[in-house]
């Protein structure tokens, strides 16, 4: 029997975890069910899951690992620990992802689940929210406790990839059913108190559902071709994100890449990739991205230099470009950009997929879009130049840059020059998302990523193909062995390694330019 609640809203007054997660009994003396707050006040807590605004969080889950995909660089050896960047991750960190993103997301999905007897549109929100954090999970690690996570417990068994995969795209279509009822009634029980990120939009949430569902079947899609169609099809007939103003963005008061840039911390720094490719272009968003050097110009610093930590990194801020982010240290945390749907429409279309357009159009488009969120001019003369091509690296342990890829589209490329293009313009747009950025990497090898210029790896990467997972962390043998172990052998070539492939990235490889 369906279970009524009725919903109190208006300012909820939920904590929020701001700090090492060794605090989360302090702000949560029964974490799996903290049923003093209304409904609707759990919603900010799975918002913080998908952005990771406060700087630790924001530090370990969107900076590390999105030095892989090019964004950014960091010290080598943070705070004396961990060698992201020279491919050299210390036991005690790897974990630190997914232990987050459970500890935060869980306690809040747990209680939703519990009081709507998991049905009604607060609790199908809290499942896009949960889906688009386990992808964070699925797309770094690869197996995970999914489908037997239930009644306050998430150290159960681990599902495969695919097993998972699906499981995440069936709960994503139940969601979809709700939202698309709730915006056709335009109802809502949320309001800006809770939803920080639409202010209790129906149809807005139900266009970054659809959006989300088009991402996760391009992730899958050289692993399981059909069904990844299939989804991403009826994503965009359901309808996706296609203006600036749908694009998500985490409204809180705090941002990660600030913190970890500016103040006592330091120790944040634009990636040579993305600077000399965006040099190399002329790009006019590169004023939105970085903050310049003296001399108006921009340079970015090499990802993977043993000889930094973080005692010595705030010496680059004056001779490197920093993120603009410096300069905004209560901007919006960024959760999905309209222009990426854009992309990841012309790449569908590009496998001739239904797209409701080309994938020149949406190639076009998904530029556009980009020029207009970051407020930057010259998106036509930028889509018509077919001469400049990415840069080189010249500063600090210089780079040669492989890719000669143009802007312009040209229907005489071959497929695979064209998809370097969608890629490329698409990793350039994502800007700070750097899982996204990574995962592309990994599944179709482009953009080319600059290698570090240490590779200190003991599992064995390849400088060039770069990380292609996060190993399993402590926290998960230490609690949930068994099942952990057993998820090893679920692993593409049975080993917690850091050059395993991961089931939707296995067919990936780096192009020989």
């Amino acid at each position: 029997m369906k279970k009524t609640v009725k919903y109190i809203l208006g300012l909820v007054a939920l904590v929020s975890v701001a700090g090492c997660t060794d605090k989360f009994e302090e702000y949560n003396t029964n974490p799996y069910e903290p049923s003093t707050l209304p409904l609707a006040g759990f919603i900010p807590g799975m918002i913080e899951a998908m952005s990771s605004p406060v700087e630790e969080f924001c530090q370990r889950n969107n900076v590390m690992w999105g030095q892989y995909g090019g964004y950014f660089t960091a010290p080598s050896s943070w705070a004396g620990k961990s060698g992201w960047g020279i491919f050299n991750i210390d036991d005690s960190s790897v974990g630190f992802t997914t232990k987050n993103l459970y500890e935060t997301l869980y306690p809040n999905w747990f209680s939703v689940k519990r009081l709507t007897e998991g049905e009604g549109f607060i609790y199908q929100l809290s499942q896009v929210m949960r889906v688009y954090s386990m992808t964070i999970v699925a797309s770094t690690q690869g197996p995970l406790p999914y489908t037997q996570v239930a009644d306050g417990v998430f150290y159960v068994p681990y599902d495969s990839e695919e097993v998972a995969w699906h499981a995440m795209f069936d709960d994503l279509d139940a969601a979809i059913a709700e939202l698309q009822n709730a915006a056709m009634s335009s109802s809502s029980p949320l309001d800006s108190s809770t939803d920080r990120v639409y202010g209790g939009s129906a149809a807005k949430w139900l266009k970054f559902a659809n959006t989300l569902k088009l991402r996760m079947a391009i992730r899958i899609s050289s692993a399981d071709a059909a069904f990844a169609k299939q989804k991403a099809e009826e994503a965009v007939a359901a309808g996706v994100m296609t203006a600036v103003e749908d694009s998500a963005y985490d409204a809180y008061h705090l941002n990660g890449y600030y913190q970890n840039g500016t103040g006592s911390y330091h120790e944040l720094a634009a990636n040579a990739c993305i600077v000399s490719y965006m040099n190399g272009y002329e790009d006019p968003r590169r004023a939105k991205y970085f903050t310049p050097m003296s001399d108006g110009s921009y340079l970015g610093l090499r990802m993977g230099n043993a000889s930094i930590t973080k005692d010595n990194f705030a010496g680059y801020e004056s001779t490197v470009s920093g993120l603009i982010f410096n300069n905004l240290p209560s901007a919006p945390m960024p959760l999905m950009y309209a222009a990426e749907a854009a992309f990841l429409r012309a790449e569908g279309a590009l496998k001739g997929w239904a797209m409701g357009a080309t994938a020149e159009e949406l190639y076009n488009e998904g530029i556009r879009l980009s020029f207009a969120q970051w407020g930057a001019s010259g998106a036509d003369e930028y889509l018509a130049n077919e001469t400049l091509k990415p840069a080189n690296h010249s500063g600090d342990n210089s780079v040669t840059n492989k890719s000669t890829c143009t802007i312009k589209w040209s229907d005489s490329d071959s497929d695979e020059k064209k998809l370097e293009k969608i890629i490329t313009q698409k990793w350039i747009a994502n800007f700070p998302m750097g899982l996204e950025a990574w995962c592309d990497f990994r599944r179709t090898g482009y953009p080319y990523i600059f290698p570090p210029k240490d590779n200190r790896s003991t599992y064995g990467v390849d400088s060039e193909r770069g990380m292609r997972r996060i190993r399993f962390g402590k926290d998960e043998y230490d609690n949930n062995s068994a099942n952990v172990r057993a998820a090893i052998s679920l692993l593409s070539n049975g080993s917690d390694s850091d050059n395993t492939e991961l089931w939707w990235a296995l067919k990936g490889k780096v192009k020989k330019y």
